[in-house]
């Protein structure tokens, strides 16, 4: 077979233009630090890429998510929390009111309790980042509203109740609220403080049964402070376990589409070093067949 000057020109040039490219595309790698450029460069590998892209950004909107829902029970359970410091604070005042002989001190123990009660009510209607806490799902609209006459609370007539979830994993959601109708029982809380507080307003020494009534309601306040609590444990170890899963996630992301860039500027350099050689030769080779043939 016999191999023309056309053939041998056009052979070389092709294997000079492939390793060219292959310069090139191993010079991108590098530079962008990715090793799979576009699909056709791996397909395997692309697959791997997308699947690992895909859990990653369910994995940051998980956190997103646990983050809102740990941010918004840690605001529940701190008002919680100050909520049963004032009825603590409130049952030491009964006790007082109890323990005192003069009947004409009642109307400052009953201003006293109609503080305590302005205050709790206040706590009830917390806002956490525009949202009411006690709200239930009605978040937007003001749970509990204490009249002009300071006679009566009245919850929401849209309700104060249901459970906000938040979604902190596949498959699973986290409640991140204790609504207003859980809390407060309705409006029992503070039905019982107004009825204490009109009692001793009116001179009535308050009794052994109701401190005992605003106790039970002080250690049913501390149980659900103790609920909201104990979500923002569960939340803070699924923050972690999302921060390690991400971890993970990446690492494996990196394996399928990073560039190893010292394999990567080796093999460049090969690549280099034949192009070199194929150039070399081929400026030897071509302009002496030439030569030849036209002679």
């Amino acid at each position: 077979m016999r191999v023309t000057e056309n053939h041998l020109a056009t052979q070389y040039l092709n294997n000079v233009q492939n390793t060219r490219q292959r310069v090139a595309d191993l010079q991108s790698k590098i530079a962008s630090g990715k090793r799979v450029l576009k699909p056709s460069d791996d397909p395997r590998a692309t697959d791997g890429i997308l699947r690992f892209q895909a859990l990653l950004e369910a994995n940051e909107q998980y956190q997103r998510s646990n983050a809102d829902g740990q941010s918004f029970l840690q605001a529940t359970s701190e008002t919680l929390g100050s909520i049963s410091d004032s009825l603590l604070g409130l049952k030491g005042l009964l006790v007082r009111a109890n323990n005192s002989a003069n009947i004409e001190t009642l109307p400052s123990f009953a201003t006293s309790a109609d503080a305590i009660l302005g205050d709790l009510v206040d706590m009830a209607n917390t806002r956490f980042n525009g949202k009411y806490i006690f709200g239930g799902t009605n978040t937007l609209e003001r749970p509990f509203t204490l009249d002009a006459a300071r006679t009566a609370v009245t919850a929401n007539p849209n309700g104060i109740d249901g459970i906000i979830a938040y979604p902190v994993g596949e498959g699973i959601t986290q409640q991140s609220n204790i609504p207003g109708d859980e809390a407060f029982q309705g409006t029992t809380l503070f039905d019982t403080i107004i009825r204490i507080r009109d009692a001793m307003a009116a001179g009535t020494i308050p009794t052994a049964a109701d401190i005992d009534e605003v106790s039970a309601q002080l250690d049913y306040m501390l149980t659900k402070a103790g609920k909201a609590g104990m979500f923002v444990n569960t939340m803070t170890a699924n923050e972690a376990f999302l921060a390690s899963q991400e971890t993970q996630l990446r690492s494996l992301l990196s394996i399928e589409q990073d560039t190893d860039v010292a394999e990567a500027i080796t093999e460049m350099k090969r690549g280099e070093l034949m192009l070199d050689a194929a150039l070399n030769t081929m400026a030897r080779i071509l302009p002496k067949s030439l030569l030849d043939f036209l002679r």
